[in-house]
């Protein structure tokens, strides 16, 4: 067992030093088909093997020519082309164009041999069996050329895209029917405390329905995990270390919730220590709510130990919880995709909030337009109270070298 040199480190230096220690880390890939692929991690660069195109084909419906037959067209001295034929928009049957010819197409249909233009129904007079063309055309007017989309060899989107609704249909189009994905972390959630009972239980005086679990599962499965709930473990040492041991052996990351305390009756720690191989990255961090979370691997896994409390529990997931996760699900920290993953806006503080400096706090608020912009409300210190999960849409970081804000500040909001 490694110990964490310092229990109470800023946020950013142990979140870094969390990311170092998980760095060697690689997500397993699997290959799927483009039907299931929706909001799943590329893990390769998707390349596309032969022109698309892969043919010549009208960009609108009208008459396919050779440009240089209207070189010197206008409306005045039309030029006179025999329509000789059509090709369907399904039909693969290669027409052939000659001089003083022209061939009805519809759009997306194959252009014909020899043809290099489309000219278009309102550029001409249509009357027994000819056109007369009034303007003239250049080469490629109204023609998609082979490879003028996508060339062969070349890539068509790059590894760690997490692929939207357009890019399946994207995909689709190119004839590509399986593609290679990161596979989705497992991750297990324990939750501890000889206080808690399951959903389908009575909660006596003195007890509490465990629904930790069910929010961590909710935004594991949002950021592309797999959330499995463990049975309840209660207030003893070896149960905890057993549950952990168990949930090693088949998840990618462990989540436990309640424990991390200092308390007679915490055991994560303790539990967490005496698994063979353990590295104690942080336990306590400089933040509220969320002081006693507790940072961990093992075996080459990531075990992070969250405070009981609701809103603790919620924040240190945010903080911690989430960018491991992202790591694991194969999503890259580049600023687009922390602002797609993490959204966040302005708003206006509606009151001050004060934080003891040194501390970095993360204050729940809830948002309401009011003339015209976004007011923010916090609410403050109700630590364990369910209402202010609910009631509240985002969070407001108060640096640790900052005490106060105050009411009417610009602030940002990063949103649940």
């Amino acid at each position: 067992m490694t110990e964490a040199n310092d229990p109470n480190c800023s946020v950013e230096d142990t979140l870094s030093r969390y990311l170092d220690a998980i760095s060697n880390v690689t997500p397993e890939c699997e290959t799927i088909h483009i039907e299931d692929a929706l909001s799943r991690i590329l893990c390769e660069d998707i390349v596309i093997k032969s022109d698309y195109p892969s043919f010549d084909k009208a960009l609108v419906d009208g008459f396919a020519i050779k440009s240089s037959d209207t070189r010197f067209a206008d409306r005045r001295n039309p030029v006179t082309l025999k329509v000789i034929g059509e090709v369907a928009l399904d039909s693969n049957e290669r027409l052939v164009v000659q001089n003083g010819e022209a061939i009805r197409v519809s759009k997306g249909s194959l252009m014909p041999e020899n043809a290099d233009a489309v000219v278009k129904p309102v550029d001409v007079i249509e009357e027994d069996g000819v056109i007369k063309v009034l303007k003239s055309i250049t080469t490629d007017t109204c023609v998609t050329k082979k490879g003028e989309d996508i060339r062969a060899n070349s890539v068509f989107i790059r590894k760690n895209r997490k692929l939207r609704p357009q890019d399946i249909g994207g995909i689709i189009g190119t004839g590509i029917m399986q593609v290679k994905v990161f596979k989705k972390p497992v991750i297990t959630i324990i939750p501890t405390g000889s206080e808690l009972v399951p959903l389908d239980v009575e909660p006596d005086a003195g007890q509490i329905i465990s629904s930790n679990g069910y929010v961590l599962k909710g935004f594991v499965e949002q950021i592309g995990g797999v959330g499995k709930i463990a049975s309840i473990v209660g207030d003893d040492l070896n149960q905890v270390k057993n549950a952990i041991s168990k949930a090693l052996e088949v998840s990618d990351m462990v989540l436990i919730s309640g424990g991390s305390s200092s308390g007679t009756r915490d055991y994560t720690v303790k539990a967490v220590e005496s698994i063979g191989g353990a590295d104690i990255i942080a336990h306590g961090v400089l933040m509220r709510p969320g002081h006693h979370a507790l940072l961990a691997v093992v075996g080459n896994k990531p075990v992070i130990g969250l405070p009981g409390h609701p809103v603790s529990n919620m924040t240190v997931f945010q903080v911690f919880g989430k960018p491991v996760l992202r790591r694991l699900a194969g999503i890259t920290r580049s600023f687009w995709q922390d602002r797609k993953e993490t959204i966040k806006i302005d708003a206006f503080l509606s009151k001050d909030i004060c934080s003891p400096e040194g501390v970095e706090d993360f204050i729940r608020v809830r948002l309401i337009e009011e003339d015209g912009r976004i007011t923010a409300y916090p609410y403050t210190g109700e630590a364990s109270f369910l209402s202010t999960l609910v009631k509240s849409h985002g969070m407001v970081r108060i640096p640790a070298e900052c005490a106060c804000l105050y009411k009417g500040d610009r602030v940002e909001v990063t949103l649940f």
